[in-house]
């Protein structure tokens, strides 16, 4: 294991490179080989996978086709601040990603507030504290206890058929790879219950999601490290606490990529791929041809799909590759300019049944609200990403102000940023639909053609979150070297 090196040490490396956070130097490119392994893709994935063979002696390209190393771990920087749009916590038992955090000299702080939600449900303005007797609670029974932002875990885990979590995909299991909303209600849930479930669920419909897919989600979050997950270089927070990356989780990725001797290459989106029997050849939109031993592809399917590979993909893989789908998630950031939440009394974070799902109150050092993630999810990000940013941010405003009067002339308008609207990503988390444990999982990560291996998030098999990313960039590299390391 590497021990942790400075900030001044890994940039004095990515000076003597010529790569600077994933700019590349100027260099005429040819169709002569130009790595032993091309990686497409500068997110947690391809930039873990890129570290691990390096680490083994490999000579390795990153491509992105971005103009910024990341993937879905973003960070929004701008006049009015430093906004994180994509993937954001460390796990306690987030073991590679912790590991990566600390050789890259990157610092990881513990959340800064307290993120309660106050409710505009059913037409009522609610306080949490009044929730449960509170009239336009429709739940039922035990149900009403529970604020509607955690209703889908205990809900779903009370009914949790996972015992082993390795055995999620097993034949005896498949029998719960059905609709969420439909495993919910045969379990007893209410129908409020499944449609407050609904607006607050990173899916696309809780009818388009699989019921296994998400035990599985849950009962990895639920544990501590366990059999092959384990990792004994900083596996936890000494606290066993969820954590952040201080200035944003582009921070850690960017860190990353300056341990990368050959530094990213950004703005090189790939078109098409080619395997043949001594190597790959893959071509960039620029027109450019580069060739590689083997290549790791940690895209999203939905962007490789845009990929002409050959040999193209069969069978079970191509359907794999063609029906895989992700959620749609659209950020609107606002800064508070007054207190709203003492004009009325209640939380600042807020979740509701109207076209506004949640915002989320995010806070400085000092415990103060300091900007608002208004996070449309689902079909309420589909009906936004048809406006432009000027129009999103004037619709979502006028909403919030009409939910909660107290906001009348205490925001103001910042950025949106949509990942449906990305063109290298057009989703954001890969979710598995119903009967697509059986048909598509064992084929989310076939490798092709010999030489083109999958990794990515959408290929995780029982890790979570940004861990899952990670490890399955690690997963891929481990097969290329044992193939032809």
């Amino acid at each position: 294991m590497k021990k942790s090196v400075s900030r001044r040490s890994f940039l004095a490396a990515t000076m003597a490179t010529g790569f600077v956070a994933g700019i590349a130097p100027k260099r005429t490119w040819g169709a002569t080989k130009v790595a032993d392994v091309i990686v497409i893709g500068a997110g947690m994935s391809g930039l873990s996978a890129a570290i691990s063979l390096q680490d083994q002696g490999l000579n390795v390209l990153v491509l992105e086709a971005d103009s910024r190393v990341g993937g879905r771990c973003y960070t929004m920087r701008n006049s009015s601040g430093t906004f994180d749009c994509g993937a954001t916590t460390i796990g306690p038992y987030y073991g590679l990603v912790r590991t990566y955090a600390a050789i890259a000299d990157v610092d990881l702080s513990l959340p800064r507030g307290r993120d309660r939600f106050s409710y505009h449900i059913n037409g009522g303005f609610v306080h949490p504290d009044a929730w449960e007797n509170s009239e336009y609670n429709r739940l039922v029974g035990e149900e009403r206890a529970i604020l509607p932002e955690r209703l889908e875990f205990p809900i779903l885990m009370k009914h949790n058929k996972i015992d082993d979590l390795a055995a999620w995909s097993s034949p005896e299991m498949l029998r719960y790879d059905v609709p969420l909303d439909m495993y919910l209600r045969e379990h007893g849930a209410s129908e409020e219950a499944i449609r407050l479930i609904g607006l607050t669920s990173n899916t696309m419909g809780l009818s388009s999601t699989s019921a296994l897919f998400q035990m599985r989600e849950f009962t990895r979050l639920s544990l501590p490290q366990s059999g092959s997950q384990k990792r004994e270089v900083y596996a936890a927070g000494k606290d066993g606490s969820y954590h952040y990356v201080k200035g944003g989780t582009s921070v850690l990725v960017e860190g990353m990529a300056g341990l990368l001797k050959s530094g990213v290459r950004t703005n090189a989106a790939v078109t098409s791929i080619l395997v043949e029997k001594d190597g790959v050849d893959v071509g960039l939109a620029s027109g450019e041809t580069l060739r590689a031993g083997s290549v790791i592809c940690t895209a999203p399917f939905s962007a490789v799909r845009d990929i002409k590979i050959s040999p193209s993909p069969t069978g079970k893989q191509k359907l794999a590759i063609d029906r895989s789908a992700y959620t749609l998630t659209t950020h609107v950031i606002f800064l508070p300019k007054k207190p709203y939440w003492d004009r009325d009394g209640h939380p600042a974070g807020l979740v509701s049944d109207d076209l506004i799902e949640r915002v989320f109150a995010h806070y400085d050092d000092e415990g103060k609200v300091s900007w608002l993630d208004v996070w449309l999810n689902g079909a309420a990000a589909a009906e936004v990403d048809t406006y432009d940013k000027t129009q999103i941010l004037a619709l979502t405003q006028q909403r919030l102000e009409a939910l909660r009067p107290s906001m009348k002339g205490a925001l103001e308008p910042v950025d949106v940023y949509s990942w449906g609207q990305n063109p290298y990503v057009k989703g954001n988390k890969y979710i598995m639909r119903p009967g697509e444990a059986a048909s598509m999982f064992p084929y989310l990560s076939e490798t092709h053609a010999g030489r083109l291996f999958f990794a990515g998030e959408h290929t995780r098999d029982t890790e979570a979150g940004l861990e899952a990313a990670a490890a399955t960039g690690v997963r891929e590299a481990s097969k290329v070297i044992e193939r032809f390391g």
